[in-house]
């Protein structure tokens, strides 16, 4: 992935759960999503290689649960090496909210999201909802994160691991 059409039709693309099945892919450049009409990426079960690149001008607003950049990834998948900073702000339904991931299965390793999150139950700076083979190692957080019950800047629920992950960010709770 070069520009922000190639992660457009990628998301797309991830619209079928088993598209991504096995499949491996690169982020050979920061992209910015600024003015650009980007739908999250549904669901993801393949190997995400950021390269160290960020992912910037992301903004969700709406409404519906379950959402972040991914909104579930599947627990064959890892996500190494991503930066994505922007804003998840939905308007209405807004639970298992997270920057990065809705719904964590899977591996993310030294990713890092940077900016606001806002939603209702499970509110995560990175994941709202870690499921049991979720594994989160060497992530980061900075923002400010708001949100009703099981806030937190790493994980809004955590059910599996998270080891050596670091929130900067402010949580909130109202």
């Amino acid at each position: 992935l070069r520009t922000a059409q190639d992660l457009v039709a990628f998301s797309r693309n991830c619209s079928l759960d088993s598209w991504s099945v096995g499949k491996t892919v690169y982020l050979d450049a920061d992209i910015d999503l600024g003015g650009i009409d980007f739908q999250p990426i549904p669901i993801f079960n393949g190997t995400f290689y950021g390269q160290g690149h960020t992912i910037s001008g992301f903004s969700l607003t709406g409404s519906g649960d379950d959402r972040g950049f991914f909104r579930y990834v599947q627990s064959a998948a890892i996500i190494q090496d991503l930066t994505v900073c922007g804003s998840v702000t939905p308007s209405e339904r807004k639970d298992s909210m997270g920057g990065l991931v809705g719904v964590n299965s899977g591996k993310l390793l030294n990713c890092s999201f940077q900016g606001n999150v806002k939603g209702g139950t499970n509110v995560g700076g990175l994941v709202g909802y870690n499921k049991p083979t979720g594994q989160l190692i060497n992530c980061t957080y900075s923002g400010t994160l708001l949100g009703e019950h099981y806030v937190g800047g790493i994980a809004g629920l955590n059910e599996g691991s998270i080891i050596r992950c670091q929130n900067d960010g402010g949580v909130n709770i109202t």
